[in-house]
């Protein structure tokens, strides 16, 4: 599996395909760049070409310590994108990496031709009352804490070793990075800075989903200008995994006519 080094940490990636369209994958809390495999492997290999990243200390990314906030997080995956020489990509973030990409695009926006949210964590970070924080961070490290977590994810859960493999990234999770990335989610908050998006967006919900409430993903879609959104019916917390086939399709065609779109912009600085 191919590898980067960054400024303090080795990065590790899935590569797929080799078409002239760059999408970068970063995925969630608990996961790793496994949560993006059944839509890295219907994405059309002659028109796209994907990376799925392992977080630091995530998956085979080499363990660090230090970092475990999103804005970090951020600051990694730019320079992952400065070290792979990609000028400009579709970002696509589930769940925490939904505020991770939001981050990149506030800070980075410019080299973004489209942006996609998975149900993604909310603007403001999350809410959680003290109690429900002490059962979750109690959870680390413990498999059928983060099975049942796991599990949570899903209307329709996969099945057999896909699954397995799931958890145990989420098992591997260690305290440092599994405890910092909870702290830094309930001190997120980008509210006041996403109407600088410039990227066409969308932000995808199923209205099963359990772990992102409807009316975080309503403050995403009418903060970020121009946004569109697409609610999955009958659907939980992971429709890529869920509905593979529908949610490639839909990211195919968003980035489709983001392209229209930006080939149909007047040149800047142009004559009138």
């Amino acid at each position: 599996m191919p590898q980067v080094r960054l400024r303090d940490f080795t990065m590790h990636y899935e590569e797929r395909g080799t078409g002239p369209e760059p999408v970068v994958f970063v995925h969630g809390f608990i996961s790793t760049r496994s949560w993006w495999q059944p839509a890295l492997a219907r994405l059309p290999e002659d028109r796209y070409h994907a990376y799925a990243l392992d977080l630091r200390a995530c998956g085979d990314s080499e363990q660090i310590e230090t970092g475990h906030t999103l804005a970090q997080y951020a600051e990694d995956l730019h320079q992952f994108v400065d070290a792979l020489g990609l000028a400009r990509c579709t970002l696509v973030g589930h769940s925490m990496g939904g505020g991770v990409a939001m981050r990149y695009a506030v800070e980075h926006g410019e080299s973004l031709d489209a942006l996609v949210l998975v149900d993604p964590l909310a603007p403001y970070g999350t809410r959680f009352t003290p109690d429900i924080t002490a059962w979750l961070n109690a959870q680390q490290g413990d498999s059928e804490g983060i099975r049942a977590l796991t599990l949570g994810a899903f209307v329709t859960p996969p099945a057999g070793d896909y699954l397995e493999r799931l958890i145990d990234g989420g098992v591997a999770w260690g305290r440092a990075i599994y405890l910092g990335t909870m702290d830094d989610m309930a001190r997120f908050d980008v509210t006041d800075r996403l109407g600088v998006i410039a990227a066409p967006t969308l932000v995808t919900w199923g209205d099963k989903d359990t772990v992102i409430p409807f009316e975080a993903i309503v403050k995403t879609f009418t903060s970020i200008p121009g946004c569109a959104l697409e609610v999955w019916h009958g659907v939980g917390h992971s429709g890529p995994i869920e509905i593979p086939d529908r949610f490639v399709e839909l990211l195919t065609r968003f980035i489709a006519e983001a392209a229209t779109v930006r080939a149909a912009a007047p040149v800047s600085g142009a004559q009138q």
